[in-house]
């Protein structure tokens, strides 16, 4: 009996042992949401990459940063900082550009309706850390994917000047975009994944029949849509979709800016969805696919 608890008390130092070397068993993420308690010196660690983690939780909203990291390399520190998260956010560790180091990503979130999501992500390149962020994204923000399954992982999202464009939030289907880490910055790759957009552009479809169905909005669906085909080189083919079948009762969107002030207003939706897609470099400044 003795024995059988010696070699029991072996494996579980072994066990033990192996989680403090063994970089696979090391912990790698944390997700922060409205249940998480504040915390100090959480650590995160993928091979010679670690980084410290301490979070306070606010229970009201101000400005002062309540996420704060440190990135240490190979056991020499390499930056400190700290952020503002309100109700959610997370930090982890992951080989996102397949080269064998991994990346430091920190997703934040600003609070309010259905914004703002931020990613920053930490590369490290010849010795120093190299920063890039996404930018502020709807609320959903984004997702690291690897669409093609060659050990890079692309960043997945939407074009958010869709949203409330032409009709509510609720009622929008923005069009894609995939962007793809290299030598520590994102570069836009959506044309180059055909599956994806043709499965999104059916995604945007079929919520199209359902609205339409409804008796819901669909102008914020089609915008999407159309846009989605210009990726896909079938601009002709989702533009008299289109045509045969937007709300012609609606007016969102219709009414022309400048600098925040009313200056006109478009003759129908295909006229201010034209110009939209001008507007967003989708069509070139003559009408034609970018």
């Amino acid at each position: 009996m003795n024995s059988l608890i010696k070699q029991i008390s072996s494996y579980f130092i072994f066990l033990t042992l192996l989680s403090l070397t063994n970089p696979a068993s090391a912990k790698t993420v944390i997700e922060i949401d409205y249940d998480t308690a504040s915390f100090k010196n959480e650590k995160l660690r993928l091979g010679k990459l670690e980084v410290d983690v301490s979070y306070e939780k606010k229970e009201t909203f101000d400005e002062i940063d309540n996420l704060h990291y440190q990135i240490s390399y190979d056991g020499v520190s390499q930056l400190s900082s700290s952020t503002l998260t309100q109700f959610t956010g997370g930090v982890f560790l992951k080989d996102l550009d397949g080269n064998g180091t991994p990346e430091v990503v920190i997703r934040t979130f600003s609070g309010g309706a259905h914004c703002c999501t931020n990613y920053t992500i930490y590369t490290q390149r010849n010795n120093q850390l190299m920063k890039s962020e996404t930018g502020l994204l709807d609320s959903r923000g984004g997702i690291f994917q690897d669409l093609n399954a060659d050990g890079k992982f692309e960043f997945v999202s939407v074009d958010n000047a869709f949203l409330y464009a032409f009709s509510s939030y609720a009622a929008s289907f923005p069009p894609s975009q995939i962007y793809l880490m290299r030598d520590g910055k994102f570069e836009n790759v959506t044309r180059s994944y055909t599956q994806y957009l043709k499965s999104h552009a059916w995604e945007m479809y079929q919520a199209f029949l359902q609205s339409k169905k409804e008796q819901y909005e669909v102008n914020g669906i089609l915008a999407g849509y159309v846009a989605q085909k210009i990726l896909l080189g079938e601009y002709e083919q989702g533009w008299k979709f289109m045509l045969a079948n937007y709300d012609r009762t609606s007016d969102w969107g219709l009414t022309i800016y400048q600098e925040d002030r009313e200056i006109g207003k478009y003759l129908d939706f295909p006229t201010a969805l034209k110009a939209f897609l001008i507007q967003q470099g989708y069509l070139n400044k003559n009408g034609q696919p970018q």
